[in-house]
């Protein structure tokens, strides 16, 4: 990511076009994107201003979203989307530490390099966790990655007994997970 930092001008500046890419259909205020990507309230409303006037913004009565007839939109969604910024390893290492974890899974924004946004938007789960794990402590770690991506992620926490439930009877989370293209990172269940 820090190419792409230097080649956009700043870090607040690729976290923004991310966060706008990841939510095409949404409206946004400057405070409310710099919360969710824990940046200062000013630097955030000095580079959506930037990014208005290139036209890859438009304003709206309650925020900003993204112009849809912004003349590189493809181009940029597939450099930045596709531009991974939360490292596996890191994710890895960090749900290792904290328990007995017998499935992570990822999906939609984490799995979505040759998908086109509505296929990520139809994933509806980013992440999957199954085992024994505090909640509070989840919590806390997907805040940061939600920082680091640019979107707020759909995550879930299951027990192994809900999970196993809920796939027995083709639960329509789970299913949208599947269906999709995914990523194990820890399988110890054997889902295949």
């Amino acid at each position: 990511m820090q190419i792409l930092e230097k080649l956009f001008g700043s870090a607040y500046r690729v976290k923004l076009l991310r966060f706008f890419l990841l939510s095409p259909e949404k409206v946004f205020t400057s405070k409310e994107a710099a919360k969710v990507l824990k940046i200062f309230s000013k630097s955030a409303a000095k580079e959506i201003r930037f990014l208005r006037s290139l036209g890859f913004l438009k304003k709206r009565p309650k925020g900003f979203m993204l112009s849809q007839t912004f003349p590189l939109l493809l181009s940029l969604r597939n450099l930045l989307i596709n531009a991974s910024p939360v490292s596996r390893e890191k994710m890895l290492k960090y749900f290792k530490q904290k328990g007995k974890i017998q499935l992570l899974v990822l999906g939609g924004v984490f799995a979505n390099e040759n998908l086109e946004m509505a296929d990520v938007v139809a994933t509806h789960l980013d992440l999957l966790i199954v085992g024994g794990i505090k909640r509070g402590a989840v919590e806390r770690f997907i805040k940061k990655i939600e920082a680091e991506v640019g979107k707020e992620l759909n995550w879930t926490l299951l027990g192994q007994l809900e999970f196993e439930h809920r796939m027995s009877m083709h639960d329509k989370l789970l299913r949208d997970l599947f269906d999709y293209p995914h990523e194990f990172l820890i399988n110890k269940l054997g889902v295949g």
